[in-house]
């Protein structure tokens, strides 16, 4: 997340000895001289319009860093500065910088920009609510509890085969035009575009071509030298080219079928023409079993395996709380 300075604000002060009020950049209280102190709670002025501070000399103060407090005689100090402006004390040994980059005012945590993270706060929920929710997670763990015990707890049966079926598919591809859509960065050579329109791609943390800056709420950051640094956080919605196009390729036009009853599966024969191949070739083989008034099916892709399935023969298979084969083997 980026964050763009939109200008800098003086802030005010309350002297702890007398209550008058000070311009940040006002070291010793207008009234009284007493000294600002270390802990002082900055309050932001001008919360609605902003009145930016035009005096580059106190840019260049809020930009250097946070001011420091003399050890001896508590005058706050520029942060560069290595003799105190009040009583000329060193100040590269025990000085005390001011704090520094925390919100001020007491306006709400400012807003990210469109598409950014969402706030992470949350409402607390009611005690019922959290109560019910807390059931119902139980109530669910024991119920994958106890999915997982049928689906994981297995038992072998003597089985016998009553049937079998099988299917053999071909796909057919065909060769010519093809429309998709991508970035006009990504197309394809061979590419002929159709159409295109500019479509947001992604966000930057910087600035890029036909990109469209997106910035939150402005908020008010305390640089520790009476001025505040008004401040947005922004990101950059870069939109790009995307494309309708063409583009010749093999697509699945068609899907052969050859299915049986049998123990002698074939693959369906092909008529292509010049435009025409085949593709991608499946093959599924079931074996049915019956055992104690049950029946059970298998599913395997084996030829080997289902070639062995003769109609009545004794086969065992391992079966779970729910039914499901999970392996089938025929007895010697």
């Amino acid at each position: 997340m980026a964050r763009k300075t939109l200008g800098y604000i003086e802030l005010i002060w309350v002297c702890d000895s007398c209550g008058t009020q000070n311009p940040g950049a006002i070291k010793s209280c207008t009234s009284c001289g007493a000294p600002q102190p270390v802990n002082v709670s900055f309050l932001k002025v001008d919360a609605q319009t902003f009145n930016f501070v035009k005096d580059q000399a106190l840019i260049r103060m809020a930009k250097a860093g946070p001011d420091k407090h003399c050890p001896y005689c508590g005058t706050r100090n520029p942060a560069a500065a290595e003799v105190c402006v009040q009583c000329g004390a060193d100040l590269t040994v025990g000085a005390t910088s001011r704090p520094a980059g925390g919100l001020v005012g007491t306006e709400a945590a400012p807003t990210m920009p469109a598409g950014g993270p969402p706030p992470t706060g949350r409402k607390p929920l009611p005690k019922p609510a959290l109560i019910l929710i807390i059931v119902i997670a139980l109530a669910a763990c024991a119920t994958l509890a106890w999915l997982a015990g049928g689906l994981f707890r297995r038992s072998e049966v003597s089985a016998r085969v009553s049937s079998v079926s099988w299917e053999r598919q071909i796909a057919v591809e065909v060769w010519g035009p093809v429309e998709a859509s991508d970035w006009a960065a990504e197309l394809p050579a061979e590419a002929e575009i159709i159409s295109c329109s500019s479509e947001y791609h992604y966000s930057s943390q910087n600035f890029e071509p036909n990109a469209t800056e997106v910035c939150g709420t402005p908020y008010t950051v305390d640089t520790g030298t009476g001025l505040g640094e008004v401040v947005q956080d922004c990101t950059y919605q870069v939109y790009d080219d995307y494309c309708r196009y063409t583009i010749n390729s093999w697509t699945v036009a068609d899907s052969l079928v050859a299915s049986g009853s049998d123990l002698q599966p074939y693959w369906p024969e092909a008529n292509l023409s010049a435009q025409e191949r085949l593709g991608q070739q499946t093959e599924q083989y079931l074996i049915r079993f019956s055992a104690d008034d049950q029946t059970y099916t298998y599913r395997t892709s084996d030829l080997n395996l289902f070639r062995q399935a003769q109609p009545g023969s004794i086969w065992t298979i391992t079966v779970n709380d729910f039914g499901a084969v999970s392996s089938a083997v025929p007895r010697e």
